[in-house]
């Protein structure tokens, strides 16, 4: 019987990969259906850096000395004075993703092209059946490491468009589906960094080898009041430190059920270079009084979408602050509408086994470990955001949760977490006096708050306490 079992190997799962190679005596598997790595093929666009620094990568906020290390890279891809000189923190997002496929190349215990058709619980652990090379097969293991990712998703006005034509898209396809010759009207709708990264494509696409007229009049369109920047300035930064994910996890569950629609600024947005790479983009074009070819607009709302029988998309959209509606027939349309976390048909037969709250969503411990009533135990990676906040899917938090599953996997702290890295108090500060009594650990367990774990306590027999939740499927776009 293996000790665990990894399913799917995105950046969260093979940071576990890379932290645990040649570091253990566990026996374990990553299986990923994807015949190798390849991390969002259909947004490697030319020029795109990805929105974290260099040192959100597989390993650095945790082990920094790893040979797995995004400097390492460098180092043997004979860049590392390239790099130094360029002086800047972001990495080409195609950079990234090559020094993933790197270190895979590196380790051991991976295997792609392998589906997991189903997980049943079993004495002792699961029983996990893997689709490989048209072969079924079965293996049994104490535990499993789910970092299934995220899916896609189209808004419910789309969804009975984008079936019926090629000419409807999801931006994680833009790459690979978006037609060469574009004509009409061209409908981006979003107002993230991805819309705003196809906004760019789009715009350099419409005047090719020196026509002096567009190939398309491009609409950038979204629900969003506009196209505003990610907060990234420092200590809005340490919303996403350790430190935060601690404190959010311990907060009421109501709260957190909100906060993470109230703190968008944070995780949505376009970076602010992007911004005014566009901005630039503009106001070059518009010199002479020239038309720019370009509707940006905020506050439209998607209300319905139909495919015509001459192919055309016909969209009807609101404008929410007006109250005016109106149509626009569309050529094409890519909708940069973010992911939802997926309901995969291989956990059915766990699904009686695992704890729900109220809002029917897993309950989770602070140790990412989902309360599973059965043999064996299931740790989450990214799949948690009303539960640790918003730097669930942000890589530079990547590290640090895998170090952490990776203890609870060992049974011992291989790996030691710093804590307290951020300037700023989240909660009641030290030297304040709370105007509460102190309640004990029984009324705090009522209320909803589990406790802290102690570092001296034994981390693989430990009753974990267990919190609100994940509920599969949500949007997180």
């Amino acid at each position: 019987m293996l000790d665990f079992i990894g399913i799917g190997l995105g950046p969260f799962n093979l940071s576990l990969a890379s932290l645990l190679q040649n570091k253990s005596d566990l026996q374990y598997q990553f299986f990923e259906q994807k015949n190798g790595f390849d991390w969002h093929a259909g947004m490697q666009l030319p020029n795109a850096l990805l929105q974290v620094p260099f040192m959100a990568d597989l390993v650095s906020l945790v082990e920094p000395t790893s040979s797995y290390s995004f400097l390492n890279y460098l180092k043997h891809q004979q860049r590392l004075y390239k790099f130094y000189f360029r002086e800047n923190l972001y990495i080409p997002r195609q950079e990234y993703n090559h020094y993933c496929q790197w270190v895979v190349q590196q380790l051991e215990h991976i295997r792609f092209n392998s589906r997991v058709l189903d997980v049943q619980p079993i004495k002792g652990g699961f029983e996990v059946e893997v689709l490989a090379n048209s072969e079924k097969q079965r293996y049994q293991t104490r535990q499993l490491v789910l970092g299934i990712g995220t899916v896609p998703h189209l808004p419910e006005s789309l969804q009975q468009a984008y079936p019926k034509t090629k000419q409807c898209l999801h931006s994680a396809e833009y790459l690979k589906h978006c037609p060469a010759q574009l004509k009409g009207n061209v409908v981006l709708i979003g107002s993230g960094q991805s819309a705003a990264e196809i906004f760019i494509d789009l715009f350099d696409r419409q005047y090719l080898q020196g026509k002096t007229k567009p190939e398309f009049h491009l609409h950038w369109l979204t629900r969003s009041a506009g196209f505003f920047p990610m907060e990234n300035t420092p200590l809005g930064l340490e919303h996403f430190s350790p430190d935060y994910m601690q404190y959010f996890y311990h907060l009421p569950a109501g709260l957190k059920a909100t906060l993470p629609a109230q703190q968008a600024n944070l995780y949505k947005g376009i970076s602010s270079k992007t911004i005014r790479d566009i901005y630039e983009r503009l106001y070059h074009r518009s010199i002479g009084g020239q038309q720019t070819d370009v509707t940006l607009a905020g506050h439209h709302q998607l209300q319905h979408a139909e495919v015509l029988e001459n192919q055309k998309i016909r969209l009807r959209f609101e404008h929410q602050q007006q109250g005016e509606h109106y149509v626009l027939d569309a050529d094409s349309v890519i909708a940069a509408t973010g992911y939802r976390y997926p309901k995969p048909a291989f956990l059915e037969n766990l699904q009686n086994l695992i704890r729900l709250d109220q809002t029917q969503r897993w309950q989770v411990s602070a140790d990412f470990e989902v309360n599973y009533q059965g043999d064996g135990r299931i740790f989450l990676q990214n799949m948690e955001v009303f539960h640790h906040g918003v730097g669930t899917p942000d890589l530079g938090l990547g590290a640090h949760r895998a170090a952490t599953i990776a203890n609870q996997l060992l049974g011992k702290e291989l790996f030691k977490l710093d804590q307290a890295q951020s300037y700023q108090q989240f909660g009641v500060t030290p030297a304040a006096q709370s105007e509460q009594p102190a309640r004990n650990p029984v009324q705090l367990a009522d209320s909803g708050l589990a406790r802290v774990t102690h570092k001296s306590e034994p981390l693989r027999h430990k009753a974990p306490a267990f919190y609100s939740c994940v509920k599969l499927s949500e949007h997180i776009d």
